[in-house]
């Protein structure tokens, strides 16, 4: 299920990441991150970015970045090939399907969930990462304590987390990385270790964040990010068919450094042949491209609108 099957997800991100911490940076008030050479918003993407060519050609230059990416037309009523995955309607246990509602409850019974501070991460985080990060064959290496205390305090100040423990032993089974601003919140990650997940915490932890934003704090929505473009994960249809998610369609936007765009295109052509390949460089190459042609998908939309209008 996403982040909440396997150890952390980042949703916004092009590359799928297994790390703590991100170098975030503001530009009109905007948050945006800066992961393997791409520029990407953490403001809601309900926001608009302020992002034209010859801006976008700027923060590229500035931030030694590779390429940059934005959306607009957030929600839009069309369906399109790109989307966020959220929630805009409050929690309801009762709306939710009796296998949904049992699982809830049985996390609920056997685990606690509640916000937490900076510090409780610090503390006894490290563990639950450990534990959730062995579960999963990547090339990025498990972060050291020290690093991940040093990415944990480099976090901005929008970021809340939530603390999945045992009830009877006050063990820290699970945790979530939310970043909440603009009258949204983004579950940018969760940790949580095997055995918590076989005992449904997921669904606890789930249910509990949505009753607080949603219904509590009457955010605008919640949202677990953009489509994955890296690999195939359930936890965008786990969200939708147990808590009542649902695609929030948008337009991609894509600016490359002026290096990288003729590289691109000359790849492009040779994208199926490309994402049959093995090998690390392949697959980042594979995402580049998939990413590119979801980028000429909006494309194709216009020229098919200018055409039905004449």
């Amino acid at each position: 299920m996403g982040s909440h099957t396997h150890p952390c997800h980042d949703y916004s991100d092009l590359y799928e990441t297994f790390m703590i911490g991100y170098r975030y940076f503001r530009n009109n008030e905007v948050l945006w991150r800066k992961h393997l050479g791409t520029l990407l918003p953490l403001s809601m993407p309900h926001c608009d970015a302020g992002v034209s060519p010859s801006r976008a050609m700027v923060l590229l230059a500035i931030h030694r970045a590779y390429l940059i990416r934005w959306e607009s037309d957030f929600d839009c009523e069309t369906p399109t090939e790109w989307w966020h995955v959220i929630k805009s309607e409050p929690e309801e246990l009762e709306a939710l399907s009796a296998n949904t509602r049992s699982k809830v409850r049985r996390g609920d019974k056997r685990f606690l969930v509640e916000p937490a501070s900076r510090k409780q991460i610090l503390e006894t985080g490290h563990a639950v990462y450990c534990k959730a990060y062995e579960r999963y064959d990547t090339f990025e290496p498990m972060m050291t304590r020290e690093d991940f205390c040093e990415a944990i305090m480099a976090l901005p100040a929008e970021t809340e987390f939530w603390v999945v423990r045992h009830r009877q032993s006050g063990e820290m089974v699970a945790f979530s990385e939310n970043l909440v601003s603009d009258d949204a919140c983004f579950y940018l990650s969760i940790w949580s270790t095997p055995d918590s997940l076989r005992q449904y915490a997921s669904y606890a932890l789930i249910y509990r964040m949505n009753l607080h934003y949603l219904n509590e704090r009457g955010l605008r929505y919640v949202s677990d990010g953009a489509r994955s473009i890296s690999h195939n994960t359930g936890i965008h249809d786990f969200l939708i068919e147990r808590f009542g998610f649902r695609k929030a369609y948008a337009r991609l936007h894509v600016v490359y450094f002026p290096l990288l765009s003729p590289v691109v295109f000359a790849l492009y052509p040779f994208r199926q042949r490309i994402s049959q390949a093995q090998g690390p460089l392949c697959q980042k190459v594979n995402i580049l491209l998939k990413q590119e042609a979801i980028r000429r998908s909006f494309k194709r939309h216009r020229t098919s609108q200018r055409a039905l209008a004449n």
